[in-house]
Protein backbone atom coordinates (compact mmCIF):
# COMPACT_ATOMS: atom_id res chain seq x y z
CA UNK A 1 0.00 0.00 0.00
CA UNK A 2 2.79 2.54 0.48
CA UNK A 3 4.68 1.67 -2.04
CA UNK A 4 1.23 2.57 -4.59
CA UNK A 5 0.51 5.40 -2.65
CA UNK A 6 4.55 6.64 -3.04
CA UNK A 7 4.49 5.66 -6.73
CA UNK A 8 1.36 8.06 -7.34
CA UNK A 9 2.51 10.98 -5.15
CA UNK A 10 5.35 10.47 -7.37
CA UNK A 11 3.70 10.59 -10.60
CA UNK A 12 1.52 13.68 -9.79
CA UNK A 13 5.06 15.63 -8.97
CA UNK A 14 6.13 14.68 -11.80
CA UNK A 15 3.39 15.83 -13.62
CA UNK A 16 4.07 19.12 -12.04
CA UNK A 17 7.94 19.35 -12.56
CA UNK A 18 7.84 18.50 -16.15
CA UNK A 19 4.89 20.65 -16.93
CA UNK A 20 6.37 23.07 -19.72
CA UNK A 21 4.06 25.74 -17.71
CA UNK A 22 6.79 25.24 -14.46
CA UNK A 23 10.21 25.02 -16.74
CA UNK A 24 9.20 28.34 -18.08
CA UNK A 25 7.60 29.80 -15.20
CA UNK A 26 11.01 29.11 -12.92
CA UNK A 27 13.08 30.48 -15.28
CA UNK A 28 11.08 33.78 -15.68
CA UNK A 29 10.48 34.05 -12.23
CA UNK A 30 14.28 33.55 -11.65
CA UNK A 31 15.10 35.73 -14.39
CA UNK A 32 12.80 38.86 -13.38
CA UNK A 33 13.85 38.51 -9.92
CA UNK A 34 17.83 38.61 -11.05
CA UNK A 35 16.79 41.98 -13.00
CA UNK A 36 14.94 43.72 -10.68
CA UNK A 37 17.88 42.99 -8.29
CA UNK A 38 20.46 44.58 -10.75
CA UNK A 39 19.16 47.24 -12.13
CA UNK A 40 16.55 48.88 -9.40
CA UNK A 41 18.12 47.83 -6.49
CA UNK A 42 21.91 47.34 -7.09
CA UNK A 43 21.75 50.22 -10.18
CA UNK A 44 20.21 52.31 -7.49
CA UNK A 45 22.86 52.77 -5.23
CA UNK A 46 25.26 55.73 -5.14
CA UNK A 47 28.04 56.93 -3.01
CA UNK A 48 29.91 60.39 -2.93
CA UNK A 49 33.17 59.88 -1.08
CA UNK A 50 35.73 62.34 -1.18
CA UNK A 51 33.72 64.90 -3.51
CA UNK A 52 33.68 61.61 -6.32
CA UNK A 53 30.49 60.17 -7.44
CA UNK A 54 29.95 56.58 -7.50
CA UNK A 55 26.44 54.24 -8.68
CA UNK A 56 25.63 50.72 -8.93
CA UNK A 57 27.72 48.05 -7.95
CA UNK A 58 30.77 50.09 -7.55
CA UNK A 59 28.77 52.20 -5.44
CA UNK A 60 27.55 49.15 -3.30
CA UNK A 61 31.17 48.42 -2.56
CA UNK A 62 32.43 51.64 -1.55
CA UNK A 63 29.56 51.74 0.72
CA UNK A 64 30.45 48.22 2.66
CA UNK A 65 34.49 49.57 2.48
CA UNK A 66 33.77 53.17 4.06
CA UNK A 67 31.58 51.73 6.37
CA UNK A 68 34.05 48.61 7.75
CA UNK A 69 35.60 51.69 9.07
CA UNK A 70 32.90 52.56 11.97
CA UNK A 71 31.45 49.03 12.05
CA UNK A 72 30.73 48.49 16.00
CA UNK A 73 28.55 49.80 18.82
CA UNK A 74 27.18 53.06 17.73
CA UNK A 75 27.54 56.17 19.82
CA UNK A 76 27.73 59.98 19.53
CA UNK A 77 31.32 59.97 19.05
CA UNK A 78 31.46 57.60 16.54
CA UNK A 79 28.48 59.49 14.56
CA UNK A 80 30.37 62.75 15.36
CA UNK A 81 33.76 61.05 13.32
CA UNK A 82 31.64 59.94 10.14
CA UNK A 83 30.18 63.93 9.70
CA UNK A 84 33.88 65.21 10.61
CA UNK A 85 34.83 62.80 7.90
CA UNK A 86 32.09 62.71 5.45
CA UNK A 87 30.03 65.37 6.43
CA UNK A 88 26.48 65.52 6.46
CA UNK A 89 24.45 65.58 2.41
CA UNK A 90 22.49 68.32 1.13
CA UNK A 91 21.70 67.60 -2.59
CA UNK A 92 18.22 66.44 -3.87
CA UNK A 93 16.84 66.26 -7.28
CA UNK A 94 13.41 65.96 -8.43
CA UNK A 95 11.72 62.18 -8.97
CA UNK A 96 14.96 60.90 -7.55
CA UNK A 97 14.83 59.26 -4.12
CA UNK A 98 17.96 60.04 -1.30
CA UNK A 99 20.49 62.26 -1.03
CA UNK A 100 21.82 62.54 -4.26
CA UNK A 101 25.69 63.53 -2.51
CA UNK A 102 25.50 61.26 0.30
CA UNK A 103 26.61 57.88 1.33
CA UNK A 104 25.04 55.10 3.34
CA UNK A 105 26.99 56.04 6.55
CA UNK A 106 26.15 60.09 6.49
CA UNK A 107 22.91 59.03 4.77
CA UNK A 108 22.28 57.22 8.32
CA UNK A 109 23.36 59.93 10.27
CA UNK A 110 21.31 63.14 8.51
CA UNK A 111 18.10 60.10 8.78
CA UNK A 112 18.91 59.32 12.63
CA UNK A 113 20.35 61.61 14.62
CA UNK A 114 19.73 64.98 12.39
CA UNK A 115 16.08 66.96 11.12
CA UNK A 116 17.05 66.55 7.36
CA UNK A 117 14.72 64.63 5.47
CA UNK A 118 14.89 64.24 1.47
CA UNK A 119 11.18 63.07 1.32
CA UNK A 120 9.89 66.15 2.53
CA UNK A 121 13.00 68.50 1.22
CA UNK A 122 14.07 69.54 4.79
CA UNK A 123 18.25 69.37 5.09
CA UNK A 124 19.78 68.57 7.98
CA UNK A 125 20.66 72.08 9.59
CA UNK A 126 20.16 70.06 13.78
CA UNK A 127 21.75 67.22 15.22
CA UNK A 128 20.95 65.26 18.12
CA UNK A 129 22.41 63.04 20.71
CA UNK A 130 21.52 59.30 20.27
CA UNK A 131 19.27 59.38 23.65
CA UNK A 132 17.69 62.39 21.97
CA UNK A 133 16.71 60.86 19.36
CA UNK A 134 14.12 58.14 18.50
CA UNK A 135 16.43 55.22 17.91
CA UNK A 136 18.14 55.46 21.44
CA UNK A 137 15.07 55.58 22.88
CA UNK A 138 14.33 52.65 20.93
CA UNK A 139 17.13 50.56 21.95
CA UNK A 140 16.70 51.49 25.96
CA UNK A 141 13.30 50.12 26.09
CA UNK A 142 14.55 46.88 24.79
CA UNK A 143 18.18 46.73 26.68
CA UNK A 144 20.26 46.89 23.76
CA UNK A 145 23.15 48.84 21.83
CA UNK A 146 22.49 50.20 18.35
CA UNK A 147 25.16 48.72 16.12
CA UNK A 148 26.40 50.25 12.94
CA UNK A 149 26.78 47.86 10.10
CA UNK A 150 26.40 47.87 6.38
CA UNK A 151 23.11 46.36 6.56
CA UNK A 152 21.29 47.13 2.96
CA UNK A 153 21.80 43.91 2.49
CA UNK A 154 18.65 42.94 4.18
CA UNK A 155 16.67 45.77 3.54
CA UNK A 156 17.03 44.82 -0.27
CA UNK A 157 16.12 40.81 0.31
CA UNK A 158 12.92 41.91 2.01
CA UNK A 159 12.13 44.32 -0.91
CA UNK A 160 12.99 41.50 -3.18
CA UNK A 161 10.99 39.14 -1.71
CA UNK A 162 7.73 40.98 -1.93
CA UNK A 163 8.58 41.24 -5.44
CA UNK A 164 9.55 37.56 -5.80
CA UNK A 165 6.85 36.07 -3.67
CA UNK A 166 4.47 37.93 -5.90
CA UNK A 167 5.99 36.20 -9.40
CA UNK A 168 5.87 33.04 -7.64
CA UNK A 169 2.08 33.20 -6.53
CA UNK A 170 1.12 33.61 -10.41
CA UNK A 171 3.61 30.79 -10.51
CA UNK A 172 1.18 28.36 -8.25
CA UNK A 173 -1.74 29.51 -9.68
CA UNK A 174 -1.06 28.40 -13.26
CA UNK A 175 0.40 25.09 -11.99
CA UNK A 176 -1.47 23.93 -9.41
CA UNK A 177 -5.10 25.56 -11.26
CA UNK A 178 -4.59 22.69 -13.66
CA UNK A 179 -4.43 20.08 -10.81
CA UNK A 180 -8.11 18.70 -10.98
CA UNK A 181 -9.42 20.60 -13.23
CA UNK A 182 -7.40 19.01 -16.20
CA UNK A 183 -9.26 15.49 -15.51
CA UNK A 184 -12.38 17.00 -16.23
CA UNK A 185 -11.08 18.66 -19.48
CA UNK A 186 -9.35 15.08 -20.69
CA UNK A 187 -12.62 13.58 -19.91
CA UNK A 188 -10.11 11.16 -17.30
CA UNK A 189 -12.56 11.60 -14.45
CA UNK A 190 -14.52 8.92 -14.84
CA UNK A 191 -11.80 6.56 -15.40
CA UNK A 192 -9.78 7.88 -12.54
CA UNK A 193 -12.44 7.21 -9.98
CA UNK A 194 -13.40 3.83 -11.79
CA UNK A 195 -10.32 2.55 -10.84
CA UNK A 196 -9.47 1.16 -6.88
CA UNK A 197 -6.62 4.36 -6.33
CA UNK A 198 -8.45 6.62 -7.92
CA UNK A 199 -11.17 7.13 -5.53
CA UNK A 200 -9.62 7.72 -2.36
CA UNK A 201 -5.27 7.37 -3.02
CA UNK A 202 -5.15 9.45 -6.38
CA UNK A 203 -6.88 12.45 -4.89
CA UNK A 204 -4.37 13.09 -1.62
CA UNK A 205 -1.65 12.18 -3.94
CA UNK A 206 -2.68 15.07 -6.18
CA UNK A 207 -2.81 17.40 -2.85
CA UNK A 208 0.76 16.46 -1.09
CA UNK A 209 2.25 16.72 -4.49
CA UNK A 210 0.74 20.20 -5.50
CA UNK A 211 1.95 21.04 -1.64
CA UNK A 212 5.39 19.54 -1.91
CA UNK A 213 5.17 21.83 -5.54
CA UNK A 214 4.38 24.85 -3.67
CA UNK A 215 7.05 24.83 -0.42
CA UNK A 216 9.80 24.32 -3.31
CA UNK A 217 8.68 27.54 -5.09
CA UNK A 218 8.40 29.52 -1.87
CA UNK A 219 11.70 27.53 -0.92
CA UNK A 220 13.64 28.47 -4.37
CA UNK A 221 12.57 32.51 -3.85
CA UNK A 222 13.94 32.92 -0.82
CA UNK A 223 17.26 30.92 -1.32
CA UNK A 224 17.77 32.28 -4.39
CA UNK A 225 17.22 36.38 -2.72
CA UNK A 226 19.09 35.25 0.26
CA UNK A 227 22.01 33.98 -2.61
CA UNK A 228 22.30 37.75 -4.50
CA UNK A 229 22.39 39.90 -1.60
CA UNK A 230 24.77 38.25 0.25
CA UNK A 231 27.18 37.80 -2.77
CA UNK A 232 26.59 41.19 -3.31
CA UNK A 233 25.48 43.30 -0.12
CA UNK A 234 26.55 40.63 2.56
CA UNK A 235 24.35 40.38 5.57
CA UNK A 236 25.11 42.32 8.48
CA UNK A 237 23.56 44.18 10.99
CA UNK A 238 20.75 41.39 11.65
CA UNK A 239 21.40 41.99 15.17
CA UNK A 240 19.38 45.23 14.92
CA UNK A 241 16.03 46.60 15.57
CA UNK A 242 13.76 46.35 12.22
CA UNK A 243 13.59 50.46 11.87
CA UNK A 244 17.12 50.47 11.45
CA UNK A 245 17.01 48.03 8.86
CA UNK A 246 14.14 48.32 7.49
CA UNK A 247 13.47 52.55 7.90
CA UNK A 248 9.96 53.11 7.04
CA UNK A 249 8.80 49.51 6.30
CA UNK A 250 9.01 48.63 10.39
CA UNK A 251 8.98 51.98 12.83
CA UNK A 252 8.32 49.84 15.36
CA UNK A 253 11.15 48.36 18.42
CA UNK A 254 11.37 45.00 17.46
CA UNK A 255 14.67 43.05 16.67
CA UNK A 256 15.16 42.01 12.91
CA UNK A 257 15.37 38.60 13.13
CA UNK A 258 11.73 38.72 15.13
CA UNK A 259 10.80 40.59 12.04
CA UNK A 260 11.88 38.58 9.63
CA UNK A 261 10.83 35.38 11.24
CA UNK A 262 7.02 36.79 10.69
CA UNK A 263 7.96 37.98 7.89
CA UNK A 264 8.99 34.61 6.03
CA UNK A 265 6.33 32.73 8.34
CA UNK A 266 3.24 34.64 7.34
CA UNK A 267 4.62 34.61 3.50
CA UNK A 268 4.93 30.44 3.74
CA UNK A 269 1.54 30.59 5.17
CA UNK A 270 0.11 32.61 2.47
CA UNK A 271 1.71 30.19 -0.21
CA UNK A 272 0.08 27.42 1.24
CA UNK A 273 -3.56 28.69 1.83
CA UNK A 274 -3.05 29.74 -1.99
CA UNK A 275 -2.32 26.31 -3.07
CA UNK A 276 -5.17 25.15 -0.90
CA UNK A 277 -7.71 27.90 -2.18
CA UNK A 278 -6.26 27.16 -5.96
CA UNK A 279 -7.09 23.36 -5.63
CA UNK A 280 -10.33 23.98 -4.54
CA UNK A 281 -11.59 26.50 -7.34
CA UNK A 282 -9.14 23.69 -9.78
CA UNK A 283 -11.79 21.47 -7.90
CA UNK A 284 -15.00 23.49 -9.04
CA UNK A 285 -13.99 24.03 -12.94
CA UNK A 286 -13.78 21.52 -15.89
CA UNK A 287 -11.38 23.28 -17.72
CA UNK A 288 -7.69 24.20 -16.96
CA UNK A 289 -8.32 27.75 -18.36
CA UNK A 290 -11.39 28.93 -16.11
CA UNK A 291 -9.47 27.42 -13.42
CA UNK A 292 -6.62 29.80 -14.03
CA UNK A 293 -9.00 33.02 -14.49
CA UNK A 294 -11.31 32.25 -11.48
CA UNK A 295 -8.29 31.89 -8.87
CA UNK A 296 -6.49 34.87 -10.38
CA UNK A 297 -9.87 36.67 -9.55
CA UNK A 298 -10.28 35.34 -5.83
CA UNK A 299 -6.52 35.84 -5.55
CA UNK A 300 -6.78 39.25 -6.41
CA UNK A 301 -10.74 40.18 -5.10
CA UNK A 302 -9.51 40.97 -1.07
CA UNK A 303 -7.29 43.74 -2.62
CA UNK A 304 -10.40 45.58 -4.13
CA UNK A 305 -12.34 44.52 -1.40
CA UNK A 306 -9.90 45.91 1.08
CA UNK A 307 -10.31 49.69 -1.04
CA UNK A 308 -13.81 49.94 -1.19
CA UNK A 309 -14.75 48.22 2.35
CA UNK A 310 -13.59 48.70 6.14
CA UNK A 311 -14.26 48.40 9.88
CA UNK A 312 -13.97 44.94 11.61
CA UNK A 313 -13.45 43.13 7.72
CA UNK A 314 -9.94 44.63 7.72
CA UNK A 315 -8.62 41.99 9.74
CA UNK A 316 -9.79 39.13 7.47
CA UNK A 317 -8.59 40.54 4.44
CA UNK A 318 -4.94 41.26 5.16
CA UNK A 319 -5.28 37.41 6.24
CA UNK A 320 -5.59 36.28 2.61
CA UNK A 321 -3.05 35.26 0.45
CA UNK A 322 -2.26 38.70 -1.11
CA UNK A 323 -1.79 40.39 1.49
CA UNK A 324 0.29 37.80 3.56
CA UNK A 325 3.36 38.55 0.95
CA UNK A 326 3.21 42.14 1.16
CA UNK A 327 6.17 43.35 3.76
CA UNK A 328 4.79 46.52 4.89
CA UNK A 329 1.38 44.44 6.27
CA UNK A 330 3.27 43.32 9.30
CA UNK A 331 3.36 46.93 10.38
CA UNK A 332 -0.54 47.08 10.02
CA UNK A 333 -1.07 43.39 12.36
CA UNK A 334 2.01 43.24 13.86
CA UNK A 335 0.40 43.17 17.66
CA UNK A 336 -2.30 40.64 16.43
CA UNK A 337 0.15 38.77 14.00
CA UNK A 338 -0.93 35.23 15.43
CA UNK A 339 -4.80 36.08 14.70
CA UNK A 340 -4.33 36.48 11.63
CA UNK A 341 -2.01 33.24 11.21
CA UNK A 342 -5.05 31.25 12.31
CA UNK A 343 -7.73 33.14 10.22
CA UNK A 344 -5.62 32.30 7.36
CA UNK A 345 -5.03 28.73 8.40
CA UNK A 346 -8.41 28.36 8.84
CA UNK A 347 -9.30 29.89 5.16
CA UNK A 348 -6.57 27.39 3.71
CA UNK A 349 -8.27 24.36 5.62
CA UNK A 350 -11.55 25.11 4.49
CA UNK A 351 -10.75 25.50 1.10
CA UNK A 352 -9.27 22.32 1.20
CA UNK A 353 -12.07 20.35 2.66
CA UNK A 354 -14.71 22.02 0.44
CA UNK A 355 -12.39 21.26 -3.02
CA UNK A 356 -12.14 17.85 -1.83
CA UNK A 357 -15.34 17.23 -1.26
CA UNK A 358 -16.84 18.38 -4.43
CA UNK A 359 -13.92 16.78 -6.33
CA UNK A 360 -15.17 13.55 -4.78
CA UNK A 361 -18.50 13.90 -5.34
CA UNK A 362 -18.11 14.27 -9.20
CA UNK A 363 -18.09 10.65 -9.27
CA UNK A 364 -21.89 10.52 -8.40
CA UNK A 365 -23.13 12.63 -11.47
Amino acid sequence: QGKKKMRLYKTELFKLFYNKIFKIGILAVTGLILLYFCFAEVGGEIATVDGKFYSGYEAVQINRKITKEFEGDLTDEKVNQIIEKYGLPAKIEENMPGWRDGNFLNDFVTEYFTNGAWENGVLPTEKYSLEETELGKFYDEIGKTPYLAYTRGWKVFVEILQFGLILGSILIICEVSTVFAQESQTKMLPLIFSTQEGRRKDVWAKIFASFTFTVFIFAWIVVVNLILCWMVYGLNGFNNISWIILSQYMRRPILFLKYLGILLGLAFQAFLSLCALTLCVSAYQSSSFGAVIIASICWGLPALIRIFFGGIIWIIVDSMPIFLIINVIINDIYEIWYIVLGISICFALGCLVKGLVFYKSKQFS
